[in-house]
């Protein structure tokens, strides 16, 4: 809980923060130039790499690049100490070539970047599903017409060709920065020795999976941001979804990120019920899920490459669309079945059917840039370390 002087000053607050980053950034150009090569991978979301940051960690080349890394979410550090971090991070950014993010970054947005550097935008989510950013303009949560944020990105990467108009929306930038490269942490699904690794971490971190037909149930947020968010306890009975699991079944739960209020197992549910929201990557339970659960998660773009089935439940359907809303209408984006109440869900959990036309048709919108070659692609067009690859269109 912020301290009240800061609630009631916040305007003011996060105009001395912004003024705080631009004047370490200015005064750190000005003396130093930029070292040639070098790169930061930041996230706000994790304390380690995950996803698309890790997936290009990995590949890059640690002999020609030097790579810096920064972990900027402290949530049980005092304000004074996130401050600090984030303006390291800002005078680290002044001699930095290449930034690259994955996720909505207040310190990146105050600076006027030095010529010739880059700030990339890795987003972490695959696709265009509810929209974000400066398209949620006119809804509670989206930015005002006097926000600076996102702006400043050189290049952002998408998953496919057909979305990158929707991210130049969002980000209010031109479609010219946008590319699509596809997404490099989708290049697991295309690497059978990776996924063979990643299922012998999780099935390592947790023997009760191995074996068994792995449920997941990955719902998104509600909440107009990070700090309101949440999910329906109402919408879930877990006594009677154990009650409906199989002998060999096991229902993995996996909260979004945001959502801090962890549903609580009853005890008699413990032998086939188990909560991975902890878990710091997604995409290794995706490789072990038999049947994806969800609503309005952006996990069913990167679930679609696995070509298995999934239930779309959605009881707040029409208020998700009207408060927060879609790129598209939501029937084009379930490739599986869409259910309303608990009563309709509970005999879909046993369902093996894919809906293969459909799901087909989803990734060729979608996800046409993912194709096991995403990283090098990201490589080739914003780092200039060509591979042989072709450049995003």
């Amino acid at each position: 809980m912020p301290p009240p002087w800061r609630i009631f000053l916040n305007p003011s607050y996060q105009s001395l923060k912004n003024l705080a980053y631009r004047l370490v950034y200015s005064c750190i150009r000005v003396i130093r130039p930029v070292c040639q090569d070098s790169v930061i991978l930041a996230t706000n979301r994790t304390q380690t790499l995950t996803d698309n940051l890790r997936f290009i960690f990995d590949r890059i080349d640690q002999e020609k690049y030097h790579v810096t890394t920064f972990f900027l979410s402290r949530p049980s550090t005092s304000w004074t100490s996130r401050l600090l971090a984030q303006l390291r991070f800002v005078a680290k950014m002044a001699t930095t070539q290449y930034t690259i993010v994955d996720d909505f970054l207040p310190p990146v947005y105050a600076l006027r970047l030095r010529p010739g550097v880059r700030l990339v935008q890795v987003w972490h989510a695959l696709g265009a599903l509810k929209r974000v950013g400066y398209s949620r303009g006119g809804k509670n949560g989206g930015p005002g017409a006097t926000s600076i944020s996102h702006k400043n990105y050189t290049d952002v990467i998408v998953s496919a060709t057909s979305i990158r108009k929707n991210f130049a929306e969002a980000f209010a930038v031109s479609i010219d920065k946008v590319h699509a490269t596809g997404a490099p942490r989708s290049d697991l699904f295309f690497n059978p020795r990776e996924q063979e690794s990643a299922r012998a971490s999780i099935h390592a971190a947790y023997p009760l999976l191995k074996g068994k037909r792995v449920i997941l149930f990955a719902p998104t947020f509600r909440g107009e941001r990070k700090r309101t968010a949440h999910y329906p306890s109402a919408y879930l009975d877990l006594d009677r979804m154990h009650a409906e699991l199989g002998d060999e079944d096991i229902l993995v739960l996996r909260m979004h990120p945001f959502v801090k209020d962890r549903v609580p197992i009853p005890p008699a549910c413990r032998d086939k019920i188990i909560d991975l929201s902890d878990y710091p990557e997604f995409n290794h339970i995706l490789l072990l899920c038999e049947l994806l659960v969800t609503d309005y998660s952006s996990a069913i773009f990167d679930y679609s490459l696995l070509k298995r089935p999934v239930v779309f439940y959605a009881p707040d359907l029409d208020m998700y669309t009207r408060d927060r809303g879609f790129y598209y209408d939501f029937s084009e984006y379930a490739y599986g079945p869409v259910v309303r109440d608990l009563d309709s869900l509970l005999p879909l959990l046993g369902t093996t059917t894919v809906y293969e036309e459909r799901r087909t048709r989803f990734c060729k919108r979608f996800l046409d840039a993912c194709d096991g070659h995403a990283t090098e692609r990201f490589l080739a067009t914003i780092l200039a370390d060509s591979q042989g690859f072709p450049h995003a269109r």
